[in-house]
């Protein structure tokens, strides 16, 4: 007997859409690379649509395992992270500064965009927001490992992400103003669509599987994702594709992400999850208080750390790539166990 509950397509692309809006917040707005990507046209049209195809296919991918496991997000997540080189051709040549080009591509951008930004503000924490938000599922929540577990499952650690955003965006913001208006704006659009999501569905429990793509629908969504990447290769920074070298460098990166989901998705450890998190209820309305911390924290970052704006980015950048690394040598470890930890999952 089929007891699964079928899902109203308007429900299904309400939720892609917000899932779009969350990964571009998390990631343009937080960088400052955009900070009104929900107000202008290339926004709207390039930016929003690139960022949701891309969270949209690559957490189904993730949820076609029995269950969503740390090691995939990682993998999936650094996935995400290479469209910075067919698309925006940043992981070859650098708009900014004079970058370090070794074998034909940047490898500290590299390190941040693939293994840090991309992975966990464009992929992991907006499923994980989105999970707790509008759905009823906890299994993403109770996929992380132990601190990081504890850590992104915490009200305070969700806070703390939130914190970090605003003061990472005043590092690249023009203006105290600009900080302000980007902060109360993009969260305004958030919080209007959570609260959408909340009338339209009417309190039904969805979970984050039944809500992601079928197969089928997958396969359509390849369609605009290819024509996306046709397009903006051919149009965007043309002239800054690599040699031969440069190209072999990020083929083998996705040839070794594309091995590593696969493989995560099939390890006896995949379904372990920590018997110590408990996440947090968001029945309440006590996310709209994440909400406020963002351009508050903006604000304040634009208006106090300007004097050390420089070091302060330095910190970010190699600390983030400190905390990519790390995490991804623990998904590796996860992927592959000792023969110890295989026998106790047993």
């Amino acid at each position: 007997m089929n007891t699964e509950k079928s899902v109203l397509k308007k429900h299904q692309w309400l939720f892609w859409i917000i899932l779009a809006a969350f990964s571009t917040f998390f990631a343009e707005v937080f960088s400052g690379s955009d900070m009104f990507p929900f107000f202008h046209p290339w926004g709207l049209l390039v930016v929003v649509p690139l960022y949701g195809l891309h969270i949209v296919l690559l957490a189904s991918l993730v949820y076609r395992a029995p269950k969503p496991c740390f090691s995939s997000l990682v993998f999936a997540g650094m996935l995400f992270g290479l469209y910075e080189a067919y698309i925006t051709k940043v992981l070859w040549a650098p708009p900014w500064g004079d970058p370090v080009i070794i074998a034909g591509f940047a490898p500290i951008e590299t390190l941040v965009l693939v293994f840090w930004w991309h992975a966990w503000f464009s992929f992991i924490i907006p499923l994980l927001v989105s999970e707790k938000l509008l759905t009823g599922s906890i299994e993403l929540s109770l996929s992380f490992p132990g601190k990081i577990g504890k850590f992104l499952n915490s009200w305070w650690g969700l806070s703390a992400v939130m914190v970090f955003g605003g003061l990472f965006q005043s590092i690249n913001s023009p203006s105290v103003g600009e900080s302000l208006l980007s902060g109360v704006s993009t969260t305004a659009v958030l919080v209007a669509l959570v609260l959408i999501w909340k009338r339209v569905t009417k309190a039904t429990s969805y979970t984050m599987k039944e809500l992601l793509p079928n197969r089928k629908q997958f396969k359509w969504l390849l369609v605009p994702t290819g024509i996306m990447y046709l397009v903006m290769g051919l149009l965007l920074r043309p002239d800054w594709y690599p040699d031969f070298i440069g190209h072999v460098m990020i083929w083998i990166l996705y040839g070794v992400s594309f091995y590593l989901l696969s493989r995560s998705q099939n390890n006896p450890l995949a379904d372990i999850t920590s018997p110590e998190i408990q996440p947090d209820s968001w029945a309440n309305q006590r996310w709209l208080i994440l909400a406020g911390l963002f351009p508050l924290a903006a604000t304040i970052g634009e208006l106090l750390l300007g004097p050390i704006a420089t070091a302060l980015a330095l910190t970010f950048w190699f600390g983030g790539i400190a905390f990519g690394v790390v995490m991804f040598i623990k998904a590796i470890r996860l992927t592959f166990p000792k023969q110890k930890e295989t026998q106790h999952a047993q």
